[in-house]
């Protein structure tokens, strides 16, 4: 039997066995910015991002966690088995797009812990369910523990929430409160809360009562000496929450108690709202399972190969929807939002909108804006930021929004389109260019481990990437009635394709990068990095390879491929060279040092389908999804359901990944295959098709929206040179769909 399973008509995702070798989250969030990771292990972890991106958070990780005992026997354990270690039978965890259910079995006792996040409050639920499957009666106390921080926010030297917070016990809203009183507190909704749905038949406000001096998590003092909650508070050390219920249960009869843990503005609010709180809490399980995975039905396929079914639909659209939550840079969201406009137009502009007004009025943008990273100007974010709203007006058609005026991080304020025009700028600045005629890498660029101690070293890989910007903005400027800038940007772009083809081609491929140390990236380097992955593919996706070097470029391209993935330079760097900078320092396979790094290899995939490649590109998409036969999750010990950034090559932990979930690789993965694969690409006047589809599929279907439209797609081999489009059954007249409002079928015949 396998242990895991997608269910594509709910979203989710069900497994047996919870040895995974690493925790398997899921992440639950609302559009208030409270955020709940649950592991299968049925930990949490939860924190609060306002809308001005400061977080607070919750718990400490891992901290929050529920155990059963039975009060005659005095045996406690989890209902997921952890973090007791007592041996269940019978785990199920199921992680759907609103909620996380695990069920087990121990001593004639079926529990049952599903978790999900209130739709508007900062706040989440643990719905608990015990069923008595004993010939007798049987009496259980139900220990709901976590430990609060109440930190993630910039502060002051020596303020925190350990000197600034207690513990209380409020017996009227079944709960204990963490209330901070910290002066540099960023709002009021900063104290947290564990309260119950039930009366408490004890309680405690310090970590360390529950957990003793010589106990852990796993063996609970408390629990293990048989006793009951001490009634403790706190105050600096172990601010906790531990509410102790206790129910009797006759055979057969079941009992849900629910736990609702959450941030508030202090007990005044707890008390008041506490009757509202538990009367959603008791229909929010429920009403997640049942319509969460709406949200992220807005893309939909299906070809020959499950495993793309699994992750595509939903996990995908739902891994890139959190990945714009979990982080604010320029240069991650810029990308993102490109992604999130595929299945949500509307969510994408006020991603964009957000990048843009993190720009400078000089045309540069941050890297991050939480925390800022400045003063280090990191030279790409610009770069993506045209790109990201070149795609916006392609998929919206809105060029009214060009207009919406949008502030600069350091005073005034200029349109969406002044924004990008100095943007442009900002690299056509002499200042901004080495001796090459190259753009500057400042501080690092795409790759921010290659920081190159050389105020003017140059960056062949950023060269490529602005002659992609500046011809997506020529083309958006010609839209714009703004011809002569157009042609600025499309000389400017020739000189720069002409600097790179002239001096960063070695004979073979395109090196990585110049400074008065040497060449990054070139061949005969005795220390490693010969080649890189980046400058190969990008050379193809900005168009600027010369017909008689293409094959040298795609050969070096696939000369570094592996069943595994594509690395982003090999070999990796044997020593550190404080030249190249931190990726050097890295242990050789580890990450941006050799390491099978799948976000670039989404580059190539998109290179691959330029080409019309689709063999090849497929051969690499199925190296980036997860569970594969060379990056199966028993090695790797990545969920099955969501990307990640990169497969180790260090001998100790080969193809074993170091974090998940929070990667660009989601949001190009998904583009590699709506964009690329199926060609769905968008344009200022419509819909282009133009698939590359490998040789292997006959057959594709998928469901996109495109500017108020629900498109049905429906590709199927029929032998033709050259795709033939059908509109409701209507020969398309060249590859363009245009806007169309309703719903309709497109027949593609390949």
């Amino acid at each position: 039997m396998n242990p895991y399973f997608f269910d594509d008509a709910k979203g989710t995702f069900t497994f047996t066995d919870p040895e995974t070798g690493k925790d398997w989250s899921n992440h639950l969030w609302n559009d208030r910015g409270y955020i709940l990771t649950v592991t299968h292990m049925g930990t949490t972890f939860s924190r609060y991002v306002d809308e001005n991106n400061v977080q607070v958070n919750l718990n400490c990780p891992h901290s929050g966690a529920l155990y059963v005992r039975d009060e005659e026997s005095k045996r406690y354990w989890n209902i997921a088995g952890y973090p007791s270690l007592v041996e269940i039978t019978d785990y199920t965890c199921e992680h759907g797009q609103g909620h996380t259910r695990i069920s087990s079995r121990f001593g004639g006792i079926e529990g049952s812990i599903a978790y999900a996040v209130a739709e508007s409050d900062t706040a989440e639920v643990w719905e608990v369910t015990l069923t008595n499957r004993d010939t007798r009666t049987r009496t259980l106390s139900l220990f709901a523990a976590t430990m609060f921080e109440l930190n993630g926010y910039s502060q002051p030297v020596y303020y925190s929430a350990g000197t600034t917070s207690d513990t209380r016990y409020n017996q009227d809203a079944h709960a204990v409160c963490c209330v901070l009183q910290n002066p540099f507190m960023p709002h009021a909704r900063c104290c947290g809360y564990i309260s119950s749905s039930e009366p408490v038949f004890s309680y405690d406000g310090n970590y360390e009562k529950f957990i003793g001096t010589m106990g852990t998590p796993t063996k609970p003092r408390l629990l293990e000496s048989g006793g009951d909650c001490t009634r403790s508070l706190a105050t600096v050390r172990a601010r906790g929450g531990v509410l102790q219920n206790r129910i009797t249960l006759r055979p057969d009869e079941s009992k849900t108690v629910y736990y609702v843990l959450g941030l508030c503005n202090g007990e005044e609010e707890l008390l008041a709202g506490y009757k509202e709180r538990m009367a959603w809490a008791k229909e929010r399980v429920t009403a997640a399972e049942q319509t969460a995975a709406q949200k992220y039905a807005a893309l939909r396929t299906h070809c020959s190969d499950a495993r793309i079914n699994g992750i595509m639909n939903y996990w995908a659209v739902k891994q890139v929807s959190y990945c714009t939550i979990g982080k604010k840079a320029v240069r991650d969201n810029a990308q993102l939002a490109m992604a999130v406009l595929d299945f949500d137009a509307a969510f994408a502009v006020k991603i964009a909108e957000e990048c843009v007004a993190h720009q400078y009025a000089d045309g540069h943008a941050v890297l991050t804006w939480y925390p800022y990273l400045e003063p280090n100007i990191y030279s790409d974010p610009s770069a993506w930021l045209i790109l990201c709203v070149c795609e916006t007006v392609k998929e919206t058609g809105d060029f009214d929004w060009l207009r919406k005026e949008i502030p600069y991080l350091d005073g005034g304020s200029d349109t969406v389109y002044k924004h990008v025009v100095r943007a442009a700028e900002w690299f056509m600045r002499a200042d901004n260019l080495g001796a090459h005629g190259l753009p500057r890498i400042h501080h690092a660029d795409w790759n921010d481990a290659l920081n190159i101690p050389d105020e003017q070293a140059e960056s062949v890989w950023l060269a490529m990437a602005v002659c992609y910007a500046y011809r997506e903005l020529a083309a958006l400027a010609e839209m714009c009635d703004n011809a002569m800038f157009a042609q600025t940007l499309l000389a400017e772009r020739n000189r720069l394709a002409d600097a790179v083809n002239a001096t960063a081609y070695n004979g073979e491929y395109y090196v990585r990068a110049f400074s008065q140390f040497g060449t990054v990236g070139d061949k005969g380097d005795p220390n490693g990095g010969n080649i890189y992955i980046n400058p190969q593919v990008w050379a193809i996706l900005a168009d600027i390879v010369p017909p008689d070097r293409l094959k040298s470029v795609t050969a070096a391209i696939d000369g570094m491929e592996t069943d595994e993935g594509i690395p982003l330079c090999a070999p990796p760097y044997r020593t550190y060279d404080v030249h190249v900078g931190r990726m050097s320092g890295m242990l050789p396979g580890v990450y941006e040092n050799g390491g099978i790094y799948n976000h670039a290899a989404c580059f190539k995939i998109m290179a691959d389908c330029m080409l019309g490649r689709g063999d090849r590109a497929l051969k690499t998409f199925l190296s980036v999804i997860p569970d594969g036969s060379h990056n199966p999750s028993a090695v790797t010990t990545t969920e099955p359901y969501v990307f990640t950034n990169c497969y180790l090559q260090h001998p100790s932990v080969r193809m074993q990944v170091g974090f998940s979930w929070q990667t660009g690789t989601s949001a190009w993965a998904l583009r590699c295959y709506y964009e690329g694969i199926l060609g769905l690409i968008r344009t200022y006047d419509g819909l282009r098709i133009r698939p590359c589809l490998p040789r292997e599929w006959n057959r594709v279907t998928a469901m996109r929206r495109y500017r108020g439209a629900e498109l049905h797609f429906c590709f199927e081999r029929r032998g033709h040179a050259q795709p033939r489009i059908f509109v409701d059954g209507k020969p398309l007249s060249g590859d363009v769909l245009p806007p169309l409002s309703g719903k309709h079928d497109i027949t593609v015949e390949f």
